[in-house]
């Protein structure tokens, strides 16, 4: 009988815990998601940035192309962050990080076959980080709404660095 009376209670204690620690609460927002957040609202930011650069400055038409497919796919990509975020009360920089902050300032001091070297290779290199940003938001996130987002934006994002590297072929 005393036994019972210790399992009743414990029994009950866990699942009381198990109910807080569900993955699917969309109010449980860690630290994790928060950066997740921040970093990818930036790589955003910076996709477009740099999308619109070789949507002007780009001479190969494949580079050009893919430059405003950046800006039109991470704007979208952008905005469904934004709107995620401020329904968290997370908050979304708009603004460049240090590194792309430098890659810009070296795109406009190119041109030419130069420029889209440089330009595609650092797509190439941002869309991994970008993968594995969302892969680890979209596997070990928090956040419903959030896991949800990344686990969704993937498949662009692997279908851009696709893209990204046969592109860099050229150069």
């Amino acid at each position: 009988m005393k036994t019972k009376a210790l399992i009743v209670p414990l029994a009950l204690a866990l699942t009381i815990f198990s109910f807080g620690c569900d993955k699917n609460d969309d109010n449980d927002i860690s630290s994790k998601d928060r950066n997740f957040v921040m970093k990818a609202n930036m790589a955003n930011f910076a996709e477009i940035d740099a999308g619109q650069l070789a949507a002007t400055k780009a001479t190969d038409p494949g580079i050009k192309a893919f430059g405003q497919q950046m800006v039109m796919d991470h704007t979208q990509s952008k905005s469904e962050l934004k709107n995620i975020a401020n329904s968290l009360g997370i908050y979304a920089p708009d603004s460049l990080d240090a590194e792309h902050m430098a890659l810009k300032s070296q795109l406009m001091s190119l041109s030419g076959a130069k420029f889209d070297s440089v330009y595609i290779h650092s797509q190439v290199n941002d869309h991994n980080m970008a993968i594995d940003l969302y892969d680890d938001e979209g596997d070990d996130g928090n956040n419903r709404q959030l896991r949800d987002y990344a686990r969704n934006t993937l498949p662009h994002l692997r279908e851009h660095k696709s893209k990204a590297d046969s592109l860099a072929t050229k150069f």
